[in-house]
């Protein structure tokens, strides 16, 4: 009796698990609650476009680019000082506040309305704020920009998120996720002052195919303006195990790998704080760092490790988050960018071009830090015919605050030169100066400066 009654009872869990089994594979058909599965290894990509083909081209010419702060080797207590503001409380406010607006599709009210409390959230910051408006052929929309003025550069990095979603949902990682990142570096950066300017932006038109950072980069471009680093946040509060929550990936172009470097040494001096492993992946269109490439910027894109299963999805909410694993990548991102804004530069001034047996310019390094691998070319040309073409390179491998070095070039001809200097360091921008002379023999006289 027994033996029978434990085949019947086999039987039955047999016939169960086969009807489930063929459920399961019929075409649309899913368990209750059960996500939406995308692969682990696949970037986030905008909504309504299906490939890189669909953006738009861009072409540019290319421009200087600036030189780089350093990577932090130890740890700072003022940095230390705002992480530990930074907590679960201050990122789950800002992301309850940007998901109670539901869908905010770019374009509809919802979206209006967050970009109105996004405003005035900065503005109550005390911060410097604006709509950056575009229209476009898509979709017209703003982006909502912050500013924290530096005290002593035009040199300008951002941090950013988008705070569109798409129709199935709230966004909450995808990404609110992001923008509270944003709006909490905010909040605890205004306190403090800072060597170079940094700006909080929140995208709208990403879902649409990365059109509202495409116009925001388009007009820095046209405007010149010297954007050193862009730290772009797009899905960075998903980890469904304790493994996930102590890894998380980044994707950069060549340019901007120096910053992948910058990030992983944060991340190990302020372990005790942040807690996560970055792994770079190289390149991927999918986010609003895209287009920053395209004008020639550097930007990286940071985002969770194990890819959001309720992506694009009604079920892309706050209680499928982890707000541990949130806030230690805001932290990253937080430590990465404060670190780069209060570094202090060497500016190199080319003081004085001079004469006599030969040419000899004076460069003095008028900043606050010591300028690294200084190179100093000085280019002749001209003389009797324009047959003259020389140019020598001086290198030295520091040079101090207040300190200065002596670039020389000989030559023997005669006649009109004009002499160019330029002067570069690997963490300082390059300078030039120019003038022009006489030239009898080995002898320059009537030296006089043009710029």
């Amino acid at each position: 009796m027994k033996s029978r009654l434990y085949r019947w009872n086999n039987a039955w869990k047999l016939l169960f698990v086969f009807s489930i089994t063929y459920l399961l594979l019929l075409p649309e058909y899913t368990l209750a609650g059960t996500p939406n599965i995308s692969p682990n290894g696949v970037p986030p990509k905008p909504a309504f476009i299906e490939s890189k083909e669909d953006l738009v081209d861009v072409q540019v010419i290319d421009r200087p680019t600036p030189s780089h702060p350093m990577s932090p080797q130890t740890t700072n207590v003022n940095i230390v000082e705002l992480l530990r503001q930074l907590n679960e409380t201050l990122l789950l406010g800002y992301l309850e506040n940007l998901t109670a607006f539901g869908p905010r599709v770019t374009g509809t009210e919802n979206c209006d309305q967050a970009a109105h409390y996004l405003y005035e959230t900065f503005q109550d910051m005390g911060l410097v704020v604006r709509y950056h408006n575009y229209t476009d052929d898509v979709v017209s929309g703003s982006n909502i920009e912050a500013t924290l003025y530096g005290s002593d550069s035009t040199d300008i990095y951002i941090i950013c998120g988008h705070y569109d979603c798409v129709e199935a949902g709230s966004g909450a990682d995808d990404d609110g996720s992001g923008v509270a990142a944003v709006l909490a570096a905010a909040e605890i950066m205004r306190n403090y002052e800072f060597v170079h300017t940094v700006r909080f932006v929140a995208f709208s038109g990403e879902e649409q195919g990365l059109i509202g950072s495409r116009h925001y980069a388009e007009d820095a471009y046209n405007n010149n303006e010297s954007i050193v680093a862009v730290l772009n946040a797009d899905m960075i509060g998903f980890a469904p195990t304790g493994s996930d929550g102590i890894k998380g990936k980044i994707y950069e172009n060549s340019p901007s790998e120096w910053i992948v470097t910058f990030t992983q040494n944060i991340s190990q001096v302020y372990a005790d704080y942040i807690g996560i492993q970055l792994f770079s992946q190289g390149k991927t269109w999918g986010s609003d760092h895209y287009y920053f490439w395209e004008y020639g910027y550097d930007a990286v894109f940071y985002a969770e490790f194990n890819f959001n299963d309720y992506y694009h999805s009604g079920n892309d909410t706050i209680d499928h988050m982890n707000m541990t694993y949130a806030t230690r990548f805001s932290r990253l991102m937080l430590a990465t960018l404060a670190e780069m804004a209060q570094q202090s530069r060497p500016v190199l001034k080319i003081t004085s071009i001079s004469g006599g047996l030969g040419v000899t310019a004076q460069i003095t390094n008028i900043g606050d830090e010591n300028a690294q691998n200084v190179n100093a070319m000085i280019v002749i040309t001209g003389g009797l015919y324009g047959l003259i073409n020389i140019s020598s390179t001086t290198k030295s491998a520091v040079i101090n605050p207040e300190g200065s070095m002596q670039a020389k070039a000989m030559l023997f001809r005669f006649g009109k030169i004009l002499i160019t200097v330029t002067v570069d360091a690997s963490n300082a921008y390059q300078t030039t100066k120019q003038a022009v002379g006489f030239l009898i023999g080995p002898v320059v006289l009537n030296v006089v400066s043009k710029t």
